[in-house]
């Protein structure tokens, strides 16, 4: 093969068509807020790389997106702890960087503690840290607040899912699984930390220093929550590359040069060393004097697939990306009485409300779904919200302005109604947990055989009836999750309304019956939804008859695209708050009539050392002693009488 057709084989992806697509996501971002962020940025060296940085973050925030303010400060380094102490406590600034290594020894430590972790956008705080090596991924428990994560290692995670190497089929956190990668460089700021987030993120995953190889994942088959570190003795390069379809080196200096030979073909290949310029100047007035060139030489192009040369842009975009996720967690922090009562009310709570249902209508919809709609918002009032505008959203495609209207109106379910020529007259249930999407399911409404409420002639239900549900079919009772069972929690949770005490005859007014067959020829059965209303009549008996009468609406679903809940937000999601199930009395059981049994637990009883004497309660007391005493010497003195004259007769 020509040198030509080698390097042709392999894609050059530069970071600046990256960091483009982060910085298209952070617009949209900003959008949300109502002031642009502020980032101080603390240089207290005479480093060229830190001047470097300092100076394409400013161009970035001048040029590359506008929205984001920064602000460098260029301070002595003995003054630096004053200056992060006020800005710590300065409201106008939303995110602190300092340009290390300012002392280079452990008071570098100390000062990377300093900055409050609410400004933190390099990541660097002990409880950021610690998240990050554990795989805890939220800083709350109803996973609003975004742990943050270390510039560089996160931007490489961000390059490795535009190039697709992460599979977005597998679940959020499980999508590295099957590959393996092979970091040269274990540093504390980039090597060791990036480790751990791929190993997390189900990747085997090879670290190589100078000392040895180590070796981070999941443990087989992914089963564990974090990662765990096994020491490969004996191993070096040449044992793990050519193992590896992904490789990522970053060793500074020009003694240590990639061996390309060693790569396997097709791996992608991450340069993240500085990429330095001999006996130049740079336009941002930067001198480059001593400066090595990347670890990969030109011949890697020859075996790799995909080659990514430097990810300075992108480490840059991650940097205004952390900036702006602590800028909407501090802009939705309660600052009045009233705004934290409101945040309160929507804490978890021991016995949840009612399950408020909103109804939304895109674009395009049919007469027949805005018809649909109304009346299932009939059914559900008063817990739900009827949205009449139109609003441009595909929930399969973008969740995030679903998850905003869950969020502003604190609702847990969602009804969105639709029209297309591919996918006609459809409605898309949607259930959410923690403001986020927790699963959908896609249905289409058979047009021919539909009837809303108003097409039955009869007496409707009261508002705010709780109803009967029944669910017929086998599909719905699968042992394997699939679109029936999904189809009956959705339905299930959205009809269910809220939590009865106590049950009043009077009220059970409404049936909602769904049936479901069997496929036919591999295709999906239907699914029917019937509503009835129950009608009890005179019997001339003690109990009334019951009859039911069919109200509408009377709909034929066709199953359509689905989204499964993760398995973790799903675990998560379904756990129980304390208190709630009431605490097992030991040795106390109920059988089946509902009588109360108790179990007493005895030892071994040995009645040779039972004691009778010191019991009170065989002790008899003086009176029946002493009656005892009479008949007993009256009986003898008879005896004696009997027994003299037995003795003159003879």
């Amino acid at each position: 093969m020509s040198s030509g057709e080698a390097l042709s084989s392999c894609q050059v992806v530069t970071a600046g068509a990256i960091a483009k697509y982060i910085q298209s996501e952070l617009a949209n971002g900003l959008s949300e807020l109502k002031k642009a962020p502020l980032l101080v940025g603390f240089l207290a060296n005479k480093d060229p790389a830190a001047r470097m940085y300092a100076n394409w973050t400013a161009k970035t925030c001048e040029e590359k997106i506008s929205g984001f303010k920064f602000s460098l400060r260029e301070v002595e380094r003995e003054e630096l702890e004053s200056h992060i102490l006020d800005a710590n406590k300065d409201d106008c600034v939303d995110g602190i960087i300092v340009y290390y290594p300012i002392f280079n020894s452990r008071q570098d430590q100390y000062l990377q503690q300093l900055t409050d972790v609410s400004k933190d956008v390099e990541g660097l705080s002990h409880r950021y840290i610690f998240n990050m090596y554990q795989n805890i991924r939220y800083l709350d428990d109803q996973k609003l607040q975004k742990s943050i994560l270390p510039c560089t290692p996160l931007a490489i995670v961000k390059i490795l899912e535009f190039l697709n190497v992460y599979n977005r089929i597998l679940p959020y956190g499980n999508r590295l699984f099957g590959h393996t990668i092979t970091i040269v460089n274990r540093s504390e700021v980039v090597g060791r930390p990036l480790a751990a987030l791929l190993a997390n993120d189900g990747a085997c995953v090879y670290s190589v220093d100078v000392s040895n190889v180590q070796l981070y994942t999941r443990g087989e088959g992914i089963k564990r929550q974090r990662h765990e570190v096994v020491e490969k003795d004996d191993w070096t390069l040449a044992d793990c590359v050519p193992l590896s379809d992904v490789v990522i080196s970053g060793v500074p200096g020009d003694a240590f040069k990639f061996p390309t030979e060693m790569l396997r073909n097709g791996a992608v290949c991450i340069n993240f060393s500085t990429e330095k310029v001999h006996g130049r100047t740079s336009a941002l007035n930067v001198s480059w004097a001593n400066f090595d060139l990347q670890n990969f030489g030109v011949e890697v192009k020859e075996k790799a697939s995909i080659y990514v040369p430097a990810v300075g842009k992108v480490t840059i975009a991650i940097l205004l990306r952390n900036l702006l996720v602590v800028s909407k967690f501090v802009a939705h922090k309660p600052k009045t009485a009233r705004s934290k009562r409101e945040l309160a009310k929507r804490e978890p709570l021991v016995h949840e409300n009612n399950k408020l249902v909103l109804f939304l209508r895109g674009t395009s919809c049919s007469s027949l779904i805005q018809t649909l709609l109304s009346d299932f918002h009939s059914l559900k009032r008063p817990d739900c919200i009827r949205f009449t505008k139109k609003n441009e959203i595909h929930p399969f495609e973008d969740a995030s302005s679903l998850e905003f209207f869950s969020q502003k109106n604190d609702a847990s379910l969602l009804l969105f109604g639709s029209h297309s020529k591919k996918r006609s007259h459809c409605l898309t249930w949607i259930r959410f947990f923690g403001g986020h999407v927790l699963d959908m399911l896609e249905v289409y409404v058979v047009k021919d055989t539909a009837r809303s409420l108003s097409q039955f002639r009869n007496e409707k239900c009261k508002v705010g009836v709780k109803p009967l549900l029944s669910f017929s079919g086998t599909q719905f009772e699968s042992p394997v999750a699939n679109q029936y069972t999904l189809a009956k929690s959705l339905f299930t949770d959205f009809f269910r309304g809220g939590e009865a005490q106590n049950v009043d005859v009077e009220g059970l007014q409404l049936l909602l019956s769904f049936s479901a067959g069997e496929d036919e020829d591999g295709v999906p059965a239907r699914i029917y939804m019937r509503s009835w209303k129950i009608v009890t009549r005179r019997s001339g008996q003690k109990l009334p008859r019951i009859e039911l009468e069919e109200m509408g609406p009377r709909i034929d679903f066709v199953l359509g695209r689905t989204r499964e809940a993760e398995p973790s937000i799903w675990k998560e999601a379904m756990k129980k708050g304390k208190g709630i199930e009431a605490k097992p009395k030991k040795n106390v059981e109920t059988d089946l009539v509902g009588d109360k049994i108790g179990r007493i637990h005895l030892g071994k009883q040995d009645l040779s050392e039972l004691q009778t004497r010191k019991i009170k309660g065989l002790k008899r007391n003086r009176d029946v002693i002493s009656e005892d005493r009479e008949v007993g010497t009256s009986t003898i003195t008879d005896q004696a009488g009997e027994e003299g004259k037995r003795q003159k007769t003879a």
